[in-house]
């Protein structure tokens, strides 16, 4: 299921909550730590060379996009979804932060979003936890991948079950993940 028209491989997605606020009031963990984290990675991703894949819709995405582009990431794809629950200004929002993307990937509900962003990368990177993110790390399982990098200490635990039937590696500092993640994309096959 890859109607990409990039050519920049390989994928990584970015997951993470977009609501702040309320999960940093959640979790305790402080909002600017999030934002701070997700820019981080965000350059990480761009200097491994790699896509980044994100819902350009608030939070973790914006702030990782930022770092992506400031770092001169070579190609952003943006998952717009449209129709189906969502919070009522997150389909405006992604219309709106499209304008930042490289590619955008549309024609699917807030349902598929998901799945399809699980489909399409080779490596997810999680920033936070929120039930979006839950539900596309959930998906995983059940489209066969892609592996997971969470940044441990942006989250305050994931269900023992959940890991269980996951792929999923906890990671302790971006310095880690930059190692972690040229390990793990130096095995995906070039397409």
């Amino acid at each position: 299921m890859d109607d990409l028209r990039h050519v920049v491989r390989p994928i990584v997605g970015l997951i993470g909550p977009t609501n702040l606020p309320k999960i940093s009031t959640a979790s305790g963990i402080p909002e600017v730590h999030y934002r701070d984290t997700a820019y981080r990675v965000g350059r990480v991703i761009a200097h491994s060379g790699a896509a980044l894949a994100v819902v350009p819709d608030r939070g973790v995405a914006l702030f990782g996009m930022q770092g992506y582009r400031e770092a001169e990431g070579p190609w952003i794809v943006g998952l717009t979804p449209s129709g189906g629950p969502s919070e009522s200004v997150a389909t405006a929002n992604c219309s709106n932060n499209a304008t930042e993307c490289n590619e955008i990937v549309g024609g699917f509900t807030w349902h598929h979003q998901h799945a399809r962003i699980c489909e399409m990368c080779n490596l997810l990177v999680c920033v936070g936890l929120s039930c979006g993110t839950l539900a596309e790390i959930a998906w995983t399982k059940w489209v066969g991948g892609p592996r997971i990098l969470a940044m441990r200490n942006t989250l305050t635990a994931l269900p023992k079950e959940i890991l269980a039937e996951t792929n999923i590696t906890f990671v302790e500092s971006v310095g880690d993940l930059a190692e972690r993640m040229s390990s793990v994309l130096s095995r995906i096959p070039a397409s």
